[in-house]
């Protein structure tokens, strides 16, 4: 594995080696797909060119392959030109993270690139990751002979060099199988990027990052949690309370099929006391005849259905950053809510009361504002093109693509397919 020296928030910008960079955010209710030119980080305002979008593709391999071929054909389409690799997130089951520590001596006159490689492989041997994949080893601070931290140490002379840093995991299974399936689509997997990094890249700003900023990336499969620190990534975790759950409750509660209640939920989705319980609304029902017909629930209904299950999110979440035993100067002093969950009404309200800090509800920053797809529930396709547009010309990803997609085998195919299967079952 090549280890990437720098965070993407300070990485280097790309050269134009192509006309355009892609980013595909694969996920349980939609996959997208946005297109930007690579001179676009040279502005301030990300210039999308390109957008495409799919809705849920189920459990199946198949029709997971589709949905993202359909997105990228839509992406193109509207960009004016082919789409051959792109940054993938992954936000499924197992996303990890640790804090690791690494120590090698210095095997030159001054401190060199690999060095600074051979105390990074030095805290990845002793953190050992069976069954795992490492998505990211975000470098926290360096400190040279026992000295004060520094952000880089190249250059710099001593004998000794040692590193702390975030290690992100996932298991090794789930990302074979997301990388099978981008493939399938005639499409190259650059980078896999965990989904809630992406995200929290997206939606929070260089003051928040500096007091430490928890993200919540609320997608229908499950939350992301990411924390932020001036120093970096901190904490990066997905845990399997998702939107979905909450759509399940509703249907139950006033008796319609899953698919009404996600568009009620959309519309009139409520937590938290501050609406009128008794207000009366349209959302329609299974009738006798199992057919849906219409009826009217009260504004308390969602509530009751709804709020449970968002609480159980949040502190579910605000259990993790606990366990995580961040030091003093890392803990989060306010959160961001982002994805589709964070559009429920009283979201902000009831996240800022069961976290204990203030909150509020994150879009894309730096994103044309014209740009219809860049609300909440596309943080993490967003910060995964600008992830994609900073990665220095010489990152290599942990991975390398295999060519010859066109001409993938039987084999490969059913190797890609039992891959899959690990990843329903395990979600």
């Amino acid at each position: 594995m090549t280890i990437q020296l720098v965070a993407p928030e300070q990485a280097l910008k790309k050269p134009a080696q192509s006309a355009v960079a892609a980013a595909l955010d694969v996920g349980m209710s939609k996959t997208v797909c946005l297109v930007a030119p690579v001179r676009a980080m040279a502005q301030p305002t990300l210039d999308l060119v390109g957008a495409g979008m799919q809705g849920s593709a189920g459990g199946d391999f198949d029709a997971c392959a589709r949905a993202i071929r359909i997105a990228v054909d839509e992406a193109e389409r509207s960009a004016g030109t082919p789409i051959q690799e792109t940054a993938v997130s992954y936000s499924g089951p197992g996303l990890a993270s640790r804090i690791i520590q690494g120590r090698a001596r210095v095997r030159g006159p001054e401190i060199g690139v690999r060095d600074v490689q051979s105390a990074l492989a030095a805290g990845l041997q002793a953190a050992p990751s069976p069954g795992q994949c490492a998505l990211h080893v975000v470098p926290l601070f360096y400190s040279v002979d026992g000295g004060a931290p520094v952000v880089d140490p190249r250059g710099l002379k001593g004998a000794d060099l040692f590193v702390e840093a975030c290690l992100v995991t996932a298991p090794a299974e789930a990302i074979e199988a997301l990388r099978a399936c981008v493939r399938a689509a005639i499409l190259a997997p650059k980078e896999i990027v965990a989904a809630p990094y992406a995200a929290a890249l997206a939606v929070t700003t260089e003051e928040e990052r500096a007091d430490g900023v928890l993200v919540l990336d609320l997608g229908a499969g499950g939350a992301g949690i990411a924390c932020l620190s001036p120093e970096g990534l901190v904490l990066a975790e997905q845990i399997p309370i998702g939107g979905a759950r909450l759509t399940k409750a509703l249907a139950k509660k006033i008796g319609a099929t899953f698919a009404a209640a996600e568009r009620a939920k959309m519309l009139y989705g409520v937590v938290g006391g501050a609406f009128d319980p008794r207000e009366a609304l349209e959302a329609p029902r299974v009738g006798k005849d199992g057919r849906l017909e219409a009826n009217l629930v009260q504004r308390g209904d969602f509530c009751d259905a709804l709020g449970p299950r968002f609480q159980e999110i949040l502190m579910t979440a605000r259990a993790r950053v606990a366990d995580a035993r961040l030091a003093p100067h890392r803990v989060p002093k306010r959160a961001v809510l982002t994805g589709g969950g964070a559009l429920i009404g009283g979201a902000r309200e009831v996240g800022a009361e069961a976290l204990g800090m203030p909150v509020r509800i994150g879009r894309p920053i730096g994103v044309m504002e014209e740009a219809s797809r860049a609300g909440p529930a596309f943080a993490a396709a967003s910060g995964l093109l600008r992830w994609r547009l900073e990665q220095p010309a010489d990152a290599a990803e942990s991975c390398a693509y295999e060519p010859g997609v066109r001409e993938i085998g039987a084999a490969a195919c059913a190797a890609a397919s039992r891959a899959w299967s690990w990843l329903k079952e395990n979600f």
